[in-house]
């Protein structure tokens, strides 16, 4: 559970958020955010989604160290799907086969 709590406070920061604003974005209070982020309160499987989408995280986020080649695929799709138009979407796949190409091919 602290490995979760981690993750939590990893995105939380990444995103640049208090543990107040995130508090809110959620639903909660401030102390809840620090004893999920410290692991003393456990995080419900209902409560979970909640946070990724206030984090701007696909739920496989929170599970990494288990995560499986489909799991890979469905965060990239979660991400996709998170586009705000047909253009992004398309330089999204334009930008994906362009580094495609560099990991396949590096140069030296």
């Amino acid at each position: 559970m602290k490995s979760l709590g981690q993750r939590i406070r990893q995105a939380r920061e990444q995103r640049g958020l208090s543990q107040e604003e995130f508090a809110d974005l959620i639903s909660r209070d401030q102390r809840a955010v620090s004893e999920y982020e410290n692991g003393k309160r456990k995080i419900t499987v209902t409560e979970l989604p909640r946070f990724a989408d206030a984090l701007g995280m696909p739920l496989a986020y929170f599970y990494e160290e288990s995560l499986e080649p489909d799991d890979l695929d469905n965060a990239m799709l979660h991400e996709f799907h998170q586009l705000p138009s047909d253009d992004a979407k398309q330089d999204a796949i334009d930008m994906m086969r362009l580094l495609s190409k560099m990991l396949r091919h590096p140069t030296t």
